[in-house]
């Protein structure tokens, strides 16, 4: 019998009070991205909250209701959980966050290389390396195929020299990611350094996803539906700056995300 490894980025959701507003804004990004948590790991993040367990069944009815199914439970002990609830969960660093493609921007643009709540990386997140993964593995990995030699091993940068395409994920947290074309609508690139895309970026990126708050993400043209540096995000509707369906970089400062055209 042979044991095996595997990495996921789950999504770590941390209720906040009151309760009907956190819901309303899951609700906003759902009405965005209807698939946004389908098929994703959830991880219910309650630490420090000190919720009686009646409240955090309430709170699991509540997400069960929007089609999130909660994989755990952090900050409660697995004593204290009822039979039927998620086990509970420790561990993990955070990351970044992950978002699920709009259908609509997608059909807009299938020829082409071409929200949420805050996320992080399982604790089995890979420490070396890099991986393209994602609805079709074989294109991930003709695209991690494509990279230059030596691209995957630790703090060095992984290059993919064609289209990420929708339904795709390129992941490499040990290094900077370099696109040459354009990220569709619906795919996502997760990088521990910095983002380069020589292309459209319309799906979703998310630089310095090991702790790096240097990273940086530079793209020719800023169609994002999610930026994020790390651990700190945001969506399409609240980008900053005239950058729109333009050459722009972002960059993490003071807790915030800067974004500035690019001549």
């Amino acid at each position: 019998m042979k044991f095996k490894g595997k990495s996921f980025i789950a999504i770590v959701l941390t209720p906040e009070t009151p309760s009907d507003v956190w819901f309303a804004e899951l609700d906003r990004i759902i009405s965005r991205t209807p698939g946004f948590f389908i098929d994703r790991p959830i991880i219910l993040d309650v630490r420090g909250t000190k919720m009686p367990i009646e409240d955090l069944e309430g709170l699991l009815a509540g997400l069960g209701e929007r089609s999130i199914r909660v994989m755990g439970i952090d900050g409660v002990a697995g004593t204290r959980l009822k039979p039927g609830m998620p086990p509970s969960f420790a561990g993990g660093r955070l990351a970044t966050d992950v978002e699920v493609p709009d259908p609509g921007a997608a059909a807009k643009d299938t020829s082409s290389a071409d929200k949420p709540s805050k996320e992080a990386s399982s604790k089995d997140a890979p420490a070396k390396g890099g991986a393209a993964s994602g609805k079709s593995d074989k294109d991930a990995k003709a695209k991690a195929d494509n990279a230059e030699p030596n691209a995957l091993a630790e703090g060095q940068s992984l290059v993919i020299t064609e289209p990420v395409r929708s339904g795709q994920s390129v992941m490499h947290p040990s290094g900077d990611v370099t696109i040459i074309g354009s990220v569709s609508s619906g795919a996502e690139i997760i990088a521990g350094g910095s983002i380069h895309v020589y292309g459209a970026l319309r799906g979703r990126a998310l630089a310095g996803v090991s702790g790096h708050e240097n990273a940086r993400i530079f793209c020719s043209k800023l169609e994002a539906e999610l930026i994020s540096i790390n651990g700190l995000y945001q969506i399409a509707d609240d980008f900053t700056g005239d950058v729109l369906g333009k050459p722009a970089q972002i960059r993490f400062e003071d807790e915030k995300l800067i974004f500035e055209p690019l001549a």
